[in-house]
This record gives structure tokens, C-alpha cells and sequence, in this order.
């Protein structure tokens, strides 16, 4: 199945990270993510991370870095996720598209990092994404 790709953006300020929860029909539940969302065939991988943090949150951020990329269902789709992590945010208003109904939550990362062990947060994007800021963060101290 072609698909255009994805953005995600994990944003983490004084020691919080910042997710969305909003009900997933496919999974049959409320779910803790990162904002994501698919990317427009006219913009960048980073243009639709900006644009996703905006609309799901309200935040727009500053600061902007690459944590990488997955295929999240390879036997599945060609979809590319993207990954990054943005900082130095400026707060807005949440522009959410019609029948969006998401709530901004902001959990200390030792408790996300608890959540997934439990399995409370168990979005592939969103884990994935905070192991490997840990990793990165726990390697440069």
C-alpha cells in the first residue's frame, strides 16, 4: 500500500514530555501518543511535524532535531515515519481538524517511561521515539 509518510514530535521541557490523548477507533481506546500525523504531499517531513504540533497542541516550537525514522508496518505499507524532537516552544491554540477531540497532557518522563513499561503507552511512534532520547540523553551524561 503506498502512503505518503508520517511526522512525529516529542517535545520534552522541564523534564515533562508533552502527549496527546485522543480515542483510537482501531485499537478500541483512549491513547497516549506523540503528535503525529500524516505529511501533505506539498510539504516536508519537518513541515508536517511543525504543522502536526500546532494543530494537536497548540505549541509551536523553535528548536528542531532529527531522531530518526521507522517503517511502521513494513509488511503492511511503505509508510515512513519521521522522527524528531522539538524544544523552545511558544504557546498557542490547538487547531484541531473537525471530529478531533484531543487533550494536551504533560507527564513527567520518569512516569512516561514507567507507562510504557507497564504498557499503559504502548504506540510504537511514542516509544520509540522516548528510548531513544533516553538513550541519547542518558549516553551524553
Amino acid at each position: 500500500m503506498d502512503h505518503p509518510g508520517a511526522a512525529a514530535v516529542l517535545v520534552v521541557q522541564d523534564g515533562k514530555v508533552l502527549l496527546v490523548e485522543q480515542y483510537r477507533p482501531a485499537a478500541g481506546r483512549q491513547m497516549l501518543e506523540l503528535p503525529a500525523g500524516t505529511i501533505d504531499r506539498s510539504e516536508s517531513p519537518l513541515d508536517c511535524a511543525r504543522r502536526e504540533l500546532e494543530e494537536e497542541t497548540g505549541y509551536s516550537a523553535e528548536n528542531w532535531e532529527v531522531l530518526g525514522h521507522i517503517y511502521p508496518t513494513p509488511g503492511y505499507t511503505n509508510e515512513v515515519l519521521h522522527l524528531f524532537c522539538a524544544s523552545g516552544l511558544t504557546k498557542g491554540e490547538q487547531r484541531l481538524e473537525e471530529g478531533e477531540d484531543i487533550d494536551v497532557r504533560w507527564i513527567p518522563l520518569e512516569e512516561v517511561e514507567a507507562m510504557i513499561d507497564r504498557g499503559e503507552i504502548n504506540d510504537a511512534k511514542t516509544i520509540i521515539s522516548v528510548l531513544k532520547y533516553l538513550r541519547k540523553t542518558r549516553q551524553q551524561s
